[in-house]
Formats: C-alpha cells, structure tokens, sequence
C-alpha cells in the first residue's frame, strides 16, 4: 500500500504547473463524487450498526425482564410450596389427633358395651318389659285422675301386645291379669258426655221461648148445677139472672194456697240467666263425672222450671222431659281397680334383677 502510494505521488510531483493547470473542470467533479460516496456509505452503515444496537439493547432488555417475571414467579411458587408443605404438616398433626380421639372414643364404646351386657336386664326383652311397665302406668294415671275409660282400654291393648312379643312364659301371669282388668273396663257403662252436653245446650236454648207466670189468669168455665124445673120459683129464677150478671164482670174462686205475683222483667231476665248457669254448672259436672253436683244442677232447673212456669205449653214439656231423662243418666260409674297387673309385673322385674344382681355377685367372687 505505501508503495502504491509513493508511485503514485512521484508522478504527480514531477508533472509542471502547466500541466496541473491544464485539468478540466469536469475531472475536479469527478474527484469530488468520488470524495462522497464513501462517506454516504459509512453513514448508512453507521445508522444500521445503530439501529441493531438498539434493538438488541431492547432484546437484552426484555430478556432481563422476562427473567425476572419468571424469578418472581419461581419464588412465589417456592413460598406457596413452603405454605403448603407447613399446612399439610398441620393437617397431618390434627388428623393424627383425629385419629387418637377416634380410637379412644371406641374403646370407651367397648368398655361401655361390655358394662351394659354385664348389667341385669340388659336383653331386648327387659326393655319391653320397661315399656309395659309405662304403659301400665300410664293406663292406671288415665282412669284414676282423668276416669277415661277408652284411653286406658286402648293403651292396656297396647300392653297386651307388647307382652305378647316378649314370648316370655313366666310373663303368663301378668297377661292374664291384664286381659282380666280389660274385659273389667268393657264392662263399664259407657257415659254419652257429648250427647248430654248437647241436650243441655238444647234445654238452654228453648229457655227464652218459655213463657213464665201469665200476667192473665186462664179462664175456667163455671159449673152449673141443673136445677129441678118444678122446684124453680119466680124469686129463685130472679136470684140466678142476677148471680150470672154479676158473674160476668166478677170471678171468685177458691185455691188452697196464695197465687204468686206476676214476675216483672228484670225479674224474668234474672231467673233465665240463673237458669243458664245451673245448666253449665250441670254441664261441667258432666264432663268431669261429678255425680252430686250434676243432680243438684239438675234438680233446682226442675224446680224453678215447676214454680214460675205457669202454661204448661209444648216447650215447656219438651224441656221437662229432656231434663227428667238426663237426670236418670248415671254420669259417675263405679270405675274398678286395674292395678293389679302392674303390681304383679313390679314384682317380677324386682325378682329378676335381684338373681341378675347375685349371679354378677358370684361370677366376681
């Protein structure tokens, strides 16, 4: 290169100005394009050496930011793993404890089991047994507090069955005695309280419609006794026209005992409410099988009706009747003793758990 360099500059040093003042415009233009194409092309090569700089700074960048995203993410990973892993260790330690509680719990089950099956009376049987009882029980508080026939048949029946599941011969006792004191309740007369309770309601509702002590007495007819024609006079046909005119306008007669006054209203709305409440009062003595009192109840209603009832119309004898029938009702019947199965089946279960209680005694011993 520096070879080529000193030929070529020799020449042109040797060359005289003429010849150097000989050039042409057109060679100096010549020597300046080629003074600038090379410029243009270290520009343009200069720009792109830039441009790709900058693009693989953005490369680098976004590289660097993707890596650290993902360090991020790796450590949130890490973390939630560390959580979990802490979470599974408590989880494990509560299902360990789970676990002991559980086998505990089913020991304790055992031991309670195998107590119940040493105890007396632990078999299907004697919890039966136990239910009879309460039906018992139960049957002889109905009929002696509440004197409900029915009920107590009903929960009897009830014993009944439940004794014949048992299947226990030594039971045959008590079932005898039980179906003994059921054909005893069938025998009670049974006692139609709501039929009484409504014809009482009936005989209070007709009340209004009686009608008490008439203000007008009722009209008799005067007997006449037949005179002998040939024994009548002048002055004896006189007399009788003149009694008979007077008649007319003038009654007499003759009662053995003092008419009473004619009842004023406030009078008459007394005794109608009066009699509305004996009549509850006998309804009420009804249902809870007072027999004194319904009698009572009974009897007064009957007396006030006879006293200040005067026209013996057919209300009147309508309530009269009703009243005097329901008054033979017998609203208290003599309800028997039926406690002598439970008595019995007392016994038996005391008897049974004391040779439970001595075989137990024996088997330690």
């Amino acid at each position: 290169m520096t070879d080529n360099v000193e030929q070529a500059s020799e020449p042109s040093s040797a060359e005289t100005p003429a010849e150097t003042s000989a050039e042409t415009p057109t060679a100096a233009v010549k020597k300046q394009d080629t003074g600038k194409q090379p410029k243009k092309s270290r520009s343009l090569i200069a720009i792109l050496a830039l441009i790709l700089v900058i693009l693989a700074l953005i490369a680098i960048g976004a590289i660097a930011w993707k890596g650290y995203e993902l360090s991020q993410q790796v450590a949130s990973v890490k973390h939630g793993l560390q959580k979990n892993a802490q979470s599974e260790a408590g989880t494990g330690q509560k299902i360990t404890r789970l676990e002991k509680q559980l086998r505990l719990q089913a020991s304790q089950i055992q031991q309670n089991g195998a107590r119940l099956a040493q105890l007396p009376g632990a078999d299907r049987n004697d919890w039966l047994l136990a239910e009879v009882e309460y039906l018992l029980r139960l049957a002889n508080q109905r009929l002696n507090l509440e004197s409900d026939v029915k009920g107590s048949l009903a929960i009897m029946a009830a014993a009944d069955k439940v004794l014949a599941e048992t299947e226990n011969p030594l039971l045959l006792p008590v079932r005898q005695l039980l179906v003994s004191e059921i054909q005893t309740l069938k025998a009670v007369p049974a006692v139609d309280t709501s039929g009484a309770v409504a014809r009482l309601q009936a005989v209070q509702d007709q009340i209004a419609q009686l009608e008490w002590m008439p203000r007008t007495l009722v009209e008799e007819t005067a007997k006449v006794e037949p005179i002998a024609q040939g024994e009548v006079s002048a002055w004896q046909k006189f007399l009788d026209k003149a009694l008979a005119g007077i008649a007319v306008v003038v009654r007499i007669r003759e009662h053995e005992k003092a008419l009473p006054a004619p009842l004023t209203p406030d009078q008459q709305y007394y005794l109608q409410q009066n009699m509305h409440l004996m009549l509850e009062q006998a309804q009420v003595a009804l249902v809870r099988q007072q027999s004194d009192l319904y009698q009572q109840s009974i009897k007064r209603t009957q007396a006030w009706l006879d006293e200040f009832v005067m026209l013996d119309n057919d209300h009147a004898k309508a309530v009269k009747n009703t009243l005097s029938e329901l008054q033979t009702w017998n609203v208290a019947p003599q309800l028997p003793v039926i406690s002598g199965s439970l008595n019995k089946l007392r016994q038996l279960l005391e008897q049974q758990r004391r040779n439970g209680i001595a075989s137990s005694q024996t088997s330690v011993n």
